[in-house]
């Protein structure tokens, strides 16, 4: 497979992610999303970021799709979660594992 093309963004969005990540005030997650913009702007392959920050290829080709969808921001920031956790109704029981 050839080289994918890279991700590239303006000089202010390139800056804005560069002071995100030496922030380093963000979750894991969010700082290795900003890495791998970072990372494909400057020309290297899917595999090699793959293989340096420890993640799948999938997972690249998702933050480009998300990247044409949204921008920058739609990169960094995950989106709310409806359903993640609702609080039980009266009635319900936790589910217990014994």
């Amino acid at each position: 497979m050839g080289r994918p093309a890279p991700m590239h963004r303006s000089c202010d969005e390139r800056d804005h992610v560069q002071v995100f990540v030496r922030r380093g005030k963000a979750n894991a997650r969010t700082l290795t999303r900003a890495s791998v913009l970072l990372k494909s702007d400057e020309g290297w392959t899917d595999a090699e970021i793959a293989e340096t920050l420890d993640i799948s290829e999938q997972t690249i080709r998702n933050m480009r799709q998300r990247l044409r969808a949204g921008g920058v921001e739609a990169v960094l920031t995950d989106k709310r979660q409806e359903r993640r956790r609702q609080a039980l109704a009266d009635g319900q029981a936790p589910i217990s594992s014994c």
